[in-house]
């Protein structure tokens, strides 16, 4: 029978990319595909529960939608739960509906204690996916399509495509509803189901299906493309960082991935940069002398510097207040100090950057933000020099100079910069009777020293 060999395919999808069908949040449009993918899931011994979004924008039209899944879930015996959400005023509604329909789905699959929510895309989606992407302009990402799983989102419909969904229905006698707006020509993706699609189908049988096996081989390329960037990538305190030598031993197509790897390090989950910005970012090396910057979507910097090393760190507001520095862990806008009374001075572990020991006697030592007139005395050097332009000389990023902090004793004397100077008078000498050891136990950046 046809239908078991509809539910055979899905089974082997599932296995294929580990899909946890056993107990899924089905989101259930009434739809084909969402109905098609309920019953599938019922047939393979899952017991699903459904939740169905209620958009409100086709007036009786989405209260009949629910009516229906209400009824089918109580056929199947399957917990249901009906959300609505308001959408009224909101421009790109395709967009703004898709990320409230996730969003539900986390909150309603948290509250049911399931761990995976299952969609109903097809093949069909997966090469609507490329052909989009295509006439946009993209890169493998794009011709990627839809991926059959990602952050506990499961497509077990994805290689079947959508013509098999309705004859699966049909051997069932299975009703669905039938989206109006799905007939517009208004979007974009319903002129390539509607128009475009059926074309490629006539002039190459199984052309959907082609497409979505092409999407397939162009993700697991990409994924080994990904594997090899990332080895590239050095994490540093807070900082992703890319190395002149790691970068230079890389073709210019694996160049673009690393950047790409190292961006995902400092914002994981956000979509990756385009093409443009990962351009602009290898220029960086070969523009100027010093250190460049480039912002990047998301409030990612991206920091290029003399030697050819580029970092990428989360741009943040300027430090503000201040902390007594007791014994323990101190923190300070994503700084954590840690100081600590010891028995004895370590000129190895002193030589170390981040690390400072101070002569405890003149404490109460204060952790606060660096301020415009701050002055230093560094050790040995003779005379003062200002906070910050100590840390310009020490080609310190103009961005992350407001963002590092200072150690100052009781009369707001700065005896300490993290990862730089330490100033005179505050170092430990043979007759220091106590002693402590500060150091930076977690930065948002690493500071050059």
């Amino acid at each position: 029978m046809a239908s078991d060999d509809f539910v055979g395919g899905v089974r082997l999808t599932a296995e294929r990319h580990g899909m946890d069908l056993g107990r899924p949040l089905v989101l259930v449009s009434g739809g084909p595909d969402s109905v098609a993918l309920l019953r599938a899931v019922v047939a393979l011994g899952g017991e699903p529960a459904v939740l169905h979004v209620d958009h409100g924008l086709r007036g009786g039209e989405s209260g009949r939608d629910a009516g229906f899944v209400r009824r089918l879930c109580d056929g199947l015996g399957v917990r249901c739960e009906i959300a609505e959400i308001d959408l009224s005023g909101t421009s790109n509604l395709q967009e703004r509906a898709r990320d409230e329909r996730y969003r539900l789905a986390r909150e309603v699959a948290a509250r049911f204690g399931l761990r995976v929510v299952a969609t109903g895309h097809t093949a069909d989606d997966v090469a609507e996916t490329v052909i989009l992407n295509l006439a946009r302009g993209t890169g493998m990402r794009g011709l990627a399509g839809i991926p059959p799983v990602r952050g506990g989102i499961v497509r077990p419909l994805i290689e079947r495509t959508r013509q098999e969904v309705l004859r699966y229905l049909a051997e069932l006698d299975q009703p669905y509803r039938t989206d109006s707006t799905n007939l517009s020509a208004k979007y974009a993706r319903n002129r390539v189901r509607l128009e475009v699609l059926p074309v490629l189908e006539k002039l190459h049988p199984g052309a959907a299906r082609n497409l979505a096996r092409a999407a397939s081989t162009v993700r697991e390329d990409l994924a080994a493309l990904e594997g090899l960037a990332a080895a590239a990538v050095e994490e540093r305190g807070g900082e992703a960082v890319l190395a002149r030598g790691a970068l230079q031993g890389l073709p210019p197509a694996l160049r673009r991935h690393a950047v790409r790897a190292a961006y995902s390090k400092v914002l994981p989950g956000a979509p990756p940069p385009e093409f443009r910005h990962v351009e602009a970012v290898l220029a960086l090396r070969e523009t100027g002398s010093g250190t460049r910057l480039l912002d990047l979507p998301g409030g990612v910097v991206a920091a290029a510097r003399g030697d050819g090393e580029i970092s990428f760190y989360l741009r943040a507001e300027p430090l503000a207040g201040e902390q007594v520095l007791d014994e323990g862990e101190t923190s300070l806008g994503g700084w954590e100090i840690h100081a600590e009374e010891v028995a004895r001075f370590d000129a190895g572990d002193a030589a170390r950057p981040g690390v400072a020991y101070l002569d405890a006697s003149l404490g109460p030592y204060r952790v606060r933000a660096v301020r415009e007139g701050d002055m230093i005395r560094p050790l040995g050097l003779g005379g003062t020099k200002k906070v910050l332009r100590a840390m310009m000389d020490r080609k310190v990023p103009k961005d992350v100079r407001r963002r590092t902090p200072v150690v100052v004793d009781r009369l707001g004397e700065v005896a300490w910069v993290p990862f730089g100077e330490l100033g005179e008078g505050f170092g430990v000498k043979t007759q220091t009777g106590r002693i402590l050891k500060v150091e930076v136990a977690k930065s948002p950046w690493t500071c050059p020293a």
